[in-house]
């Protein structure tokens, strides 16, 4: 299958414009996935094409031939991204007959040759990127599982001295959720650039950002020194300070995939917070650690009239082997050579 060239209908600063003041602009979107195939952003281009389809799906008007072309254009890059995996895994030496088990089922999934078996729960596994099958059900971890939560627990009053100071200084934290034209945006559940779930990141990328380590030294030291962070190339580790401000809360959501467990450790928590994984509900407690799988739906929420802190980080569900991690981590690898 071949496509021609697009020839856009306003230049990508007209679309990134119109799209910042309306999210919905199916003209601009369509432009703005014109020009990133265009720039061989095959990737962008997908997300803006696929976000056309969307949006006329719900009724939003557009000419029947530019819908049709947004369509095939879509259906061309997954053809070729398929491709582009196949050829990418097999470079790095995971062709076929040299892959996990789960990990193929991983991949026979993504590709639509097979199906997710049936799950009989109210509450499944819903990672929005990247499903790893044949994964235990956990909502809450059991953390006496893990021989590192001691000693992140005891590093408590230390990592709490660091985030005192950093919220101190008013210009610290930003927005969990922000504005970007790299990529389509919804609203995202009203917390995009809104300050009342806000962060402080001491990784970008899931490399350490070497001035906030230095501001930070103990915090880092206590989680990249004693656990077994997630580690996939461009995306984890995340290691972050969470601030959630005083009657706020964050609407039920999963996170991007499910082969990590998130964990909490809680450092102010006033009273009249909360916690839900799927249908269980939990305080934090200040020093002990909460760890739960994110691609569960899940939610958090302050009534209290003081802001929450937690420190945020993510590790490798002990199930998964060291195998198959890193067969995971080619896998996005390859994804973002395309």
């Amino acid at each position: 299958m071949a496509i021609d060239q697009p020839d856009p209908s306003m230049s990508e600063a007209e679309a990134e414009a119109r799209m910042a003041a309306r999210r919905d602009d199916i003209l601009a979107t369509l432009a703005k996935a014109d020009h990133r195939m265009l720039a061989r952003d095959f990737r962008g281009a997908a997300a803006f094409y696929s976000a056309v389809g969307r949006m006329a799906g719900s009724g939003i008007p557009i000419d029947r031939s530019e819908l049709l072309r947004a369509r095939d254009a879509a259906v061309w890059l997954e053809n070729q991204f398929g491709v582009m995996l196949r050829e990418g895994l097999v470079k790095a030496g995971f062709g076929e007959g040299k892959r996990h088990p789960r990990f193929q089922k991983a991949l026979d999934i993504m590709a639509g040759r097979r199906q997710r078996d049936p799950v009989y729960d109210r509450f499944p596994q819903l990672p929005q990127t990247y499903f790893h099958p044949d994964l235990p059900l956990v909502h809450f971890a059991d953390t006496s599982q893990f021989a590192w939560r001691e000693a992140v627990e005891a590093a408590t009053p230390a990592i709490l001295e660091e985030a005192r100071a950093l919220l101190a200084d008013d210009g610290t934290f930003r927005p969990y959720m922000q504005s970007t034209s790299e990529r389509p945006q919804g609203d995202v559940h009203g917390l995009l650039d809104n300050p009342d779930w806000s962060t402080y990141y001491l990784t970008d990328k899931g490399l350490p950002m070497p001035d906030r380590v230095a501001g930070s030294p103990r915090t880092f030291a206590a989680i990249d020194g004693n656990v077994p962070l997630c580690r996939i190339s461009n995306r984890a580790p995340s290691i972050m300070f969470s601030l959630l401000r005083p009657h706020s809360k964050i609407p039920p959501h999963t996170g991007m995939v499910n082969c990590r467990f998130i964990c909490h450790l809680p450092l102010i928590v006033p009273p009249h917070c909360g916690f839900r994984v799927a249908a269980e509900t939990r305080e934090w407690r200040v020093g002990e650690l909460l760890v739960f799988d994110d691609s569960v739906e899940h939610e958090a929420w302050n009534n209290s009239d003081e802001d929450r802190l937690v420190l945020i980080f993510d590790v490798w569900r002990p199930e998964v082997s060291e195998e198959e991690r890193q067969q995971i981590e080619t896998l996005f690898r390859v994804v973002d050579s395309y």
